[in-house]
């Protein structure tokens, strides 16, 4: 009997031990850790950006990568399926059970990938960017004429689409996905031509430019409709290009051009629609666009987009005129802690530039001409670059002299609490540090001085 009951006991134990086991390697499977170094980043905290179909919405799914001084990180997370994501102009693609050591800089094809997921985000650093017009590559590749040019694409998306096939520890999905990548590269080129090239060359008027675009992008239809009908799945929305070259069909001309007689998927048309609703909330916030969105959230069908435009309601609503300030924490040239609450007390008029962004750079000197009108006033102007490092913004003053005190963030709560998504951008917050105009005026515009002298005479 006792012998009996030892060997149940054993049998239990073991039963117990191969669930536990089982257990584990189920965490495993639906886990990925990534560990190594991220350099240039501008901050030890870096994020992970989210890029499937919902980024174009919202953040909610970005990673938060906290790194040591020298950018050393160690992390593991949950995901539950083969997901994009950017570390800066890096794209990764990421699986369940991935366990990664990675070297990741500014420059995506300096990176370094070793391990489990490594042959994908090897191949992944060379991905091309829409916004250099694709294979065209800021106008490199660019020939004599449309026809030239045009072939020299094709070769080049050809190689890239033989380097996809020979990849041999890859999912089928992925696959897929990077094909459609390929041929929405392949379009954005094509459309890219007319912006890198010389077609416009001599034009003389508005009109006259508008019809030679017109002209092109008939030309185009026979080339580029046969590859949106490629790469119009529901699916592909998870590829940044795709749903960058998708956008066009927002535009009735080209809809009726290059979109006839092909079906859009539901989750495509409501993506856009929603990116709409998004739009307004980033460039305005107001009551009238936050009601909107929350109207408009009524009829919204996919859970994710769901999710993000609440994310983006909650965060409008913080931004609403007569909402506390959010507080922020940037350094002057001497690296000196400074807080945006430290000038409580004081109306705060905030530009945010970069010395990369030129419209930024031409609203600079109306920003300092307004230092100099208010100077004595109960006013601080506060000129903030967001640029990624302190090191071009400290060689750009040293060639480009200021009467106002210069200032630098990468701070979270600036670029993600305040939504920063484009400069230059413009902040009014009133004595109290509640918020006057989170969208507030150029510098260089007229209603500015009127807003200002209304908030200096409460």
């Amino acid at each position: 009997m006792k012998k009996l009951t030892i060997m149940m006991a054993t049998a239990a134990l073991c039963c117990c031990l191969g669930s536990c086991n089982s257990g584990t390697k189920q965490e495993l499977a639906n886990t990925v850790h990534l560990k190594g170094q991220l350099l240039d980043m501008g901050s030890q905290n870096v994020r992970m950006r989210f890029d499937g179909a919902a980024s174009m919405l919202g953040d909610s799914r970005d990673i938060l990568l906290k790194t040591d001084a020298s950018g050393h990180f160690d992390t593991t997370f949950v995901l539950k399926e083969p997901t994009y994501y950017t570390i800066s102009r890096n794209t990764l693609y990421l699986t369940p059970g991935d366990d990664m050591t990675i070297k990741v800089t500014q420059t995506n094809t300096e990176a370094e990938f070793s391990g489990i997921g490594a042959e994908v985000n090897n191949y992944m650093k060379f991905r091309l960017f829409p916004k250099g017009g694709s294979y065209l590559e800021a106008g490199g590749n660019l020939r004599g004429d449309f026809v030239s040019t045009k072939a020299l694409v094709d070769s080049l998306a050809a190689i890239r689409m033989h380097t996809l096939d020979t990849l041999s520890n890859v999912s089928d999905a992925f696959k897929k996905l990077e094909t459609a990548r390929i041929k929405a590269d392949i379009i954005n080129s094509y459309i890219c031509y007319a912006s890198y090239s010389r077609m416009f060359a001599g034009v003389k008027n508005e009109e006259e430019m508008r019809a030679k675009w017109n002209e092109f992008n008939v030309s185009l239809t026979q080339d580029v409709t046969p590859l949106y009908k490629e790469i119009m799945n529901e699916d592909m929305l998870n590829v940044a290009v795709v749903r960058d070259v998708l956008s066009y069909q927002e535009d009735s001309t080209l809809a009726s051009l290059w979109f006839k007689d092909i079906s859009i998927p539901a989750r495509t048309t409501e993506l856009y629609a929603c990116a709409k609703i998004v739009d307004n909330l980033r460039n305005e916030a107001s009551e009238q666009t936050v009601n909107e969105a929350k109207a408009f959230l009524q009829t919204v069908k996919n859970a994710d987009f769901v999710t993000e435009i609440e994310g983006k309601i909650v965060q409008a609503s913080k931004l609403l005129p007569g909402q506390p300030a959010i507080d922020f924490e940037m350094l002057d040239v001497e690296g000196n802690v400074k807080h945006l609450a430290d000038f409580r007390g004081k109306v705060i008029y905030i530009d945010l530039w970069a010395t990369w962004c030129g419209p930024c750079i031409q609203e600079s000197p109306a920003f300092e001409a307004l230092g100099k009108k208010y100077a004595g006033k109960d006013i601080v102007f506060l000129p903030v670059s967001t640029d990624t490092t302190t090191k071009p913004w400290l060689r750009y003053l040293d060639g480009h002299k200021k009467e106002l005190t210069q200032y630098h963030s990468n701070d979270v709560a600036l670029k993600e609490s305040w939504a920063i998504m484009y400069i230059p951008r413009f902040i009014l917050i009133d004595k109290d540090f509640n918020i006057v105009n989170a969208y507030a005026p150029r510098p260089s515009s007229e209603e500015i001085g009127t807003l200002i002298d209304s908030v200096l005479n409460k």
